[in-house]
C-alpha cells in the first residue's frame, strides 16, 4: 500500500523506535504518571476562539458551554516522535464527546450527523485499542437527545459502541426535545426505554448525569419529574453494577426566544428572551453509595431488582393533572431568508451517501477533530 494512503499517525508509529533522547529531562527524569498530567493539560479541549466558528445564536443547539465547537491544540504532538508516541490519541479521550441524537439537522451543529459520527467514532475507538493493545477510557459523553429518539432506542446504539468506555455519562433533555413542546404539553418521560438501556451502560462509567431542562413557568413540572427520577429509576451497568440517584441540583439560564424564523412569544418572559430551569440529577454506583452510607429509594431499589418484569408504566414520569397553555399565537413568524437553505425536514435522518465512510476508511480524518 502506497504511504500516501495511510493516515499520518499510522505512519508514525509503524516507524523503528524514536530517539530516547537520553539527555531530556521531561523524558528521561519525570514520570510516566506526571508527563501524563502535563501532557493532558497542555491537550485538553477548548471552545474556538475564532468569531467565524461561533454558533448561531437562534439555533437550539447555542447554550451555555456550547457556544463554538470545541478544539485541541496538538502542538505539543509536533515536538517529536517520542512525545507523539506517548500520547498521540490524548486529544481524543480527553475531548469531551457530544452527540446529538435528534430528528433533523437544525437542532445539532452544522455538518453533523448522528449515523456518521457514530461511525467515526467507532473507527476512531478502535484505532486507538489496536494500536494500545489494551482498554481505555475516555472522560466524558454528553448525549443531546429528543424524547422520540431515545424511545426509539437511538440511545441504547450510542451506548453499546464497541470499545466505548466512558467516565461520565451526561444526557440533557431540553426544553424543545420534550414531548408536543410546541403545544406546551405538560412534562412526561416514559420509561419503557430504561429497561433497554439498562445492562448495555458500559462497566466504565461512574456517574450518570440526567438535565432536565424546561421553561421557568414550567419549575413545579421539572421538580416533579425530578423527584419521580429520584424514587423509581436506576441504572444497570455491564458488570452488573447498579448505579442510583445520589443527589440533584439546580441551575438555570437565559437565551434567545428566537429559533430558526419563529419566535416563541408564548414562552418569553421578556421580548425576545426566555428563562430556562434545569434540574441535573446525578446517579452514582450502589457501591460507592453504601459506602457513602447514602439511603437509596426502596422503590428504586425493588424496581432494579424486578428489572425485566417491572411494568413500563411503573417508570413513567408524569402528573395526569398538569394542564398547558392554550394560545392561538405561541409563536410569531420572522423571516430571516439567509436560514431559508439551512432548514431541513423533521424527517430527515438519513446519512447522505457523501463517500464520507469511504474517506473515514482510508484514514483521511483526524482523531482530533476541528
Amino acid at each position: 500500500m502506497a504511504s500516501s494512503s495511510v493516515a499520518l499517525h499510522q505512519r508514525i508509529l509503524a516507524k523503528a523506535s524514536p530517539d530516547p533522547q537520553m539527555t531530556s529531562l521531561l523524558l528521561q527524569k519525570l514520570p510516566a504518571e506526571i508527563r501524563y498530567e502535563i501532557f493532558s493539560y497542555a491537550l485538553t479541549d477548548y471552545p474556538d476562539p475564532d468569531p467565524d466558528r461561533a454558533y448561531g445564536t437562534s439555533t437550539l443547539y447555542t447554550r451555555p458551554s456550547y457556544l463554538a465547537p470545541r478544539k485541541s491544540d496538538t502542538a505539543l504532538l509536533q515536538t517529536c516522535r517520542a512525545i507523539y508516541l506517548e500520547c498521540w490519541f490524548l486529544p481524543f479521550i480527553l475531548r469531551e464527546q457530544v452527540h446529538w441524537v435528534v430528528g433533523n439537522q437544525h437542532r445539532a451543529p452544522p455538518g453533523y450527523r448522528f449515523h456518521e459520527q457514530l461511525a467515526k467514532l467507532t473507527f476512531s475507538l478502535h484505532t486507538i485499542r489496536a494500536q494500545q493493545q489494551r482498554d481505555f477510557e475516555i472522560d466524558r459523553l454528553h448525549i443531546f437527545a429528543q424524547m422520540f429518539m431515545i424511545e426509539g432506542g437511538q440511545l441504547h446504539k450510542l451506548l453499546t459502541t464497541p470499545e466505548l468506555r466512558p467516565r461520565v455519562i451526561t444526557l440533557t433533555i431540553r426544553h424543545a426535545d420534550w414531548w408536543f413542546w410546541e403545544n406546551d404539553e405538560p412534562l412526561r418521560f416514559e420509561g419503557e426505554w430504561i429497561k433497554r438501556v439498562s445492562g448495555s451502560v458500559p462497566s466504565s462509567a461512574g456517574e450518570i448525569r440526567i438535565e432536565l431542562e424546561s421553561l421557568e413557568r414550567k419549575k413545579s413540572q421539572v421538580d416533579e419529574i425530578a423527584r419521580q427520577m429520584k424514587d423509581k429509576w436506576s441504572f444497570r451497568r455491564t458488570d452488573g453494577e447498579i448505579l442510583f440517584a445520589a443527589e440533584s441540583a439546580v441551575s438555570r439560564w437565559r437565551g434567545t426566544s428566537r429559533w430558526g424564523q419563529q419566535r416563541w412569544v408564548r414562552d418569553e418572559t421578556s421580548e425576545g428572551i426566555i428563562d430556562y430551569y434545569i434540574v441535573t440529577v446525578v446517579f452514582r454506583p450502589d457501591a460507592v453509595l453504601q459506602r457513602r452510607r447514602f439511603e437509596v429509594s426502596a422503590t428504586a431499589r425493588e424496581y432494579a431488582e424486578r428489572s425485566m418484569m417491572v411494568e413500563s408504566d411503573q417508570l413513567k414520569l408524569h402528573n395526569p393533572e398538569w394542564s398547558r397553555i392554550a394560545t392561538d399565537t405561541p409563536f410569531l413568524h420572522e423571516p430571516q431568508p439567509e436560514l431559508e437553505s439551512e432548514q431541513e425536514s423533521e424527517q430527515d435522518i438519513t446519512p447522505r451517501p457523501d463517500g464520507w465512510l469511504d474517506r473515514l476508511r482510508r484514514g483521511r480524518f483526524s482523531l482530533w477533530g476541528s
